[in-house]
């Protein structure tokens, strides 16, 4: 494996990152190229990378059912819209995932599909372990804040894909930026539910991250 520390501050972006000699973004199509019920994935990266993702994993994406690499956008949520546009006419139910969380458990992934069927909106989630205090401007705490109802918001989240494409065009000019399509789905008045999830499904932003990915990819 490569030195962590020397890439990561380099060119080479995080779902690129390899582990074990494949890269971050291939272990995590594979978890949902697991579920019978998937039936296409739609890869959204950015301009400059999808030549190179063709002309390199063409065949690996084929063989996991990515259907189609989609240019992403500006924002997150521009990002997102464009591939929920190039989603099946035919889909009943999206899912929206974090490439970098590749540790995401097959379990988890049904569970989010078989609520959002349910609900039509639902996302993982884990229980917020850490103890969380609200300060002012000086760093004082002002108060603690109980735990027993916050949840730490994860990927996969999903949605009925009528009304995921609803209430982005709903919100597509907004100056708003919305830290995942839950919120966007709560601003709109829909209710959203939680599957309980793990601390394991971590997002990797870290070099710690990556040595965690790594630990549990090679026992896997």
């Amino acid at each position: 494996m490569r030195d962590l520390d020397y890439v990561w501050g380099g060119a080479v972006k995080k779902p690129f990152l390899q582990i074990r000699g494949k890269p971050i973004f291939l272990y995590t199509i594979e978890r949902f190229s697991q579920i019978e019920t998937i039936h296409e994935i739609i890869f959204v990266a950015g301009q400059t990378e999808i030549q190179s993702l063709r002309d390199q994993w063409q065949d690996a994406l084929d063989v996991h059912r990515v259907k189609k690499i989609v240019p992403g956008g500006k924002r997150r949520q521009d990002s997102v819209y464009n591939g929920l546009c190039q989603t099946s006419i035919d889909s009943e139910i999206v899912l929206i995932h974090d490439i970098v969380r590749p540790l995401v458990r097959k379990e988890h992934i049904e569970a989010v599909i078989n609520k959002a069927k349910e609900s039509h909106a639902a996302i993982l989630a884990a229980p917020m372990k850490a103890t969380v205090k609200e300060t002012g401007n000086t760093l004082c705490i002002q108060r603690t804040i109980p735990r027993n109802n916050l949840w730490m918001a994860q990927t996969p989240q999903g949605f009925k894909r009528e009304l995921i494409l609803k209430i982005f065009n709903q919100f597509k000019i907004t100056d708003r930026e919305f830290t995942d399509d839950a919120e966007m789905v709560e601003k709109a008045g829909y209710r959203v539910e939680i599957v309980p999830g793990t601390d394991d499904n971590i997002k990797i932003t870290t070099p710690e991250d990556m040595r965690i990915a790594e630990a549990y990819l090679t026992n896997a």
